[in-house]
């Protein structure tokens, strides 16, 4: 986080703060906590172990505090943990009974991905926007590491004052500022036979959000007005970098532009209407901006430089959001319960039409196999991209009957219709109908039994200007909008078997089959299972065994059809260039845990736990009839990955003042991907091979986590 910042909010705060705090005497609590932690860990990259935490390897100091004051008026609580590391938190909220209350805080946190052997580069200048190197780059040796992470600090305040009560102010505000490096990749040529390059690109990202809100609220009613405002920075436009296809000379990729966010929000509801009904309403409207210079050459050296030919020196991007929520509840009698709502959406793209007419033969098109964005590389095309737009209709009805005491039946009917701009399915209707039990009646057991189905009709209206640039398109189905029948069952059992025994289960089971799908995926399904047992008393002695289980499987066909110059149609019979072929993924994922927690003493606690965790998936193909004579071969390692972990730890009362703890942890990772196993830098040759940087190709460890924390409490 910013500390800098942090410390002139707080040391603000404290300087203002005695002036109230002096007419009102608070009684103050907390505690301070000093230890230290020692890491030995066994990887060649770290990285994994130190994804989300700050573990390296040797021995480091833990700092953390908190602090309560409370007094007739006012009240104030204060919290950190893990200062000075890279995840370090701090927290301050207080306040005036009935006046105002605020709150500040930072928030830090590293995302690591690769470092050491496993992130090297052929590339100069990482971690600025110009990236050199001279291709072929195959002595891997000359490369250099880099550092593959980085950091997102968050520093942020709330102030509201509520001392005109029914009426209320409040004001928000924070700072999210990501730095460091991030991979991406880029195409090195024209297609993909011409390789690829990662690029490890700059990541300076700025974002301030600021909001205000008025609002008047009571017992029957309330209603709020919000304004807020978002800002996005990017130090860097673009990323240049060396292109070996073409001579070394200097590519550019497009990173994340600056923008805009404003928002209007209006929130109300009434309470205590007829039939204890609540009427609850939220309006929204919103425009996001931006503003790009648009690039005349892609290529800024080398032996080529073909002109974009851009239609506008710049694109000004707006989008215009208005969302509409209304529901009514209410409770006709004891026993009936009704929800009806109503959720509209829709989102007017009116950014700037930019048509390219980029040169014959350049590679600087769309694409003919592109199916969002209408050219080919021919003479006289144009490349004309599609501004994104929708319309959303939901609605709904929900009813919920109490049989008895201890039974309760629920139901609804969910109806949603989008318009959207998309070359394939323009248009959408998707209706779900769900019905769920409630039960209590064995007085040990609780139970909860719920049936969804879900239908989902798309129109596919092939857009012929685009999707026949690529014939077989006309016969793929995407499954995020292909016409669907789904089937979700979910069970929830709680068993108290005995006063110190619990048993839960859980069962999830959910199948999805796509309807006209001649290519495309065909069917999934997932099952999950869930149990528990609990036995013993938590103050005394208590073990926790528990274990999960899920399953996913997803089928799929599709057409082999050469250079995209055969016959797409699936119906066709096959040759051995032109086929179908079909595909089957599976995954199995599960775990399996103990925990303790016991009290051998007055004053000491001892925890424990035990945890092991294995994933497994799969890839299996097979080939038409007639199609072609090579032999797939199945794929057994698609992300498998085993860890397991042990931890224990002691907690000492030594006295009121000062309490003790001990711990130690061992963790084991292993990782296996086809992906990733066996990872060569550099594949192919020539000016169309591909550079990788090897990120995750290390990712397996072993650690030892041995630490004591001393803590004041006062």
């Amino acid at each position: 986080m910013n500390r800098r910042i942090l410390s002139v909010l707080v040391a603000n705060l404290f300087v203002a703060a005695p002036s109230a705090f002096a007419q009102d005497a608070m009684e103050w609590s907390g505690s301070a906590s000093i230890g230290a932690r020692h890491v030995d860990s066994d990887a060649r990259d770290p990285s994994k172990l130190n994804e989300y935490r700050d573990l390296e390897d040797g021995t480091a100091g833990i700092l953390g505090f908190e602090l309560r004051g409370r007094s007739d008026n006012n009240y104030l609580n204060a919290y950190g943990e893990n200062l000075g590391r890279d995840d370090q938190y701090l927290d301050l909220k207080g306040g005036r009974y009935n006046t105002y209350k605020y709150r500040l805080y930072g928030d830090e946190l590293r995302h690591n991905f690769g470092a050491g052997p496993g992130a090297l580069s052929p590339y100069s200048g990482i971690g600025g926007p110009n990236l050199t190197a001279t291709f072929p780059s195959t002595n891997v040796a000359t490369w250099n590491g880099f550092n593959h992470s980085y950091s997102r600090r968050d520093v942020g305040g709330m102030f509201e004052w509520q001392s005109l009560s029914p009426w209320y102010f409040r004001a928000d505000a924070n700072e999210v500022r990501r730095e460091g490096v991030n991979v991406f990749a880029g195409a090195q040529g024209t297609s993909p036979g011409n390789g690829f390059v990662d690029l490890p690109s700059p990541i300076e990202y700025k974002t301030r959000n600021y909001a205000v809100e008025a609002g008047y609220s009571t017992k029957r009613s309330h209603v709020s007005v919000n304004l807020s405002h978002s800002t996005f920075e990017n130090e860097n436009d673009v990323l240049r970098w060396s292109n070996g296809f073409f001579a070394n000379g200097l590519d550019t990729t497009i990173l994340p532009p600056d923008n805009e966010l404003t928002r209007l929000a209006i929130n109300g509801n009434l309470r205590q209407l007829p039939l204890d009904s609540t009427l609850a309403a939220r309006y929204t409207y919103s425009t996001m901006e931006s503003d790009v210079a648009m690039q005349q050459n892609m290529l800024s050296t080398g032996a080529t430089n073909p002109a974009t030919n851009p239609s506008d020196a710049s694109f000004k991007g707006d989008h215009k959001r208005t969302t509409f929520q209304l529901s009514l509840a209410s409770r006709p009698t004891q026993a009936l319960d009704t929800k009806l709502y109503w959720n509209y959406d829709k989102l007017k793209n009116d950014s700037t039409e930019i048509t390219f007419a980029p040169a014959v033969g350049s590679g600087l098109f769309g694409g003919s196999t592109n199916p969002i964005v209408n050219c080919a590389n021919v003479a006289g095309s144009v490349c004309e991209p599609e501004r994104f737009h929708y319309t959303k209709d939901n609605l709904g009805a929900e009813a919920g009957y109490r049989l008895s005491r201890e039974n309760k039946l629920l139901g609804g009917l969910d109806y949603t219709k989008t318009d959207r701009e998309r070359a394939d399915f323009p248009r959408t209707k998707e209706w779900r109908l769900f019905g769920e039990w409630k039960t209590s009646s064995l007085e040990s057991v609780t139970a909860r039994f719920k049936y969804q189905y879900l239908q989902r009709r798309s129109d596919f209206e092939a857009d012929a200007s685009i999707l026949a640039a690529n014939p077989m398109d006309l016969y793929v189905r995407r499954f995020d909008l292909a016409n669907v029948n789904q089937n979700l069952l979910k069970a929830v059992v709680d068993w108290t078997a005995a006063p110190l025994l619990d048993v839960g289960a859980e069962v999830i089971l959910k199948r999805n089959r796509y309807q006209d799908t001649p290519l495309g995926r065909t069917d999934d399904e997932r099952q999950e299972f869930y149990g528990s047992v609990g036995w013993g008393d938590p103050n005394a002695f208590r073990v926790l065994l528990f274990g999960d289980i899920e399953y996913t499987q997803y089928n799929s066909n599709h057409r082999n059809d050469g250079t995209n110059t055969g016959n797409p149609d699936p119906a066709t019979p096959p040759t051995p260039t032109v086929y179908n072929w079909s595909a089957r993924n599976k995954d199995k994922a599960w775990q399996v845990g103990l925990g303790t927690d016991w009290a051998p003493r007055t004053r000491l606690k001892v925890k424990s736990s035990l945890i092991y965790a294995q994933t497994n998936g799969t890839a299996d193909f097979s080939v038409q009839p007639g199609g072609a004579t090579t032999v797939f071969q199945p794929i057994t390692n698609f992300d498998n990955t085993r860890r397991f972990s042990f931890t224990l730890r002691s907690i000492y009362e030594l006295n009121r003042q000062f309490e003790l703890t001990a711990g130690y942890s061992y963790e084991s990772y292993r990782y296996s991907d086809i992906g990733y196993d066996n990872t060569r830098y550099v594949a192919g040759t020539g000016t169309s091979a591909a550079y990788t940087t090897g990120q995750f190709a290390f990712q397996p460890y072993s650690a030892n986590i041995v630490y004591g924390i001393v803590k004041y409490k006062f």
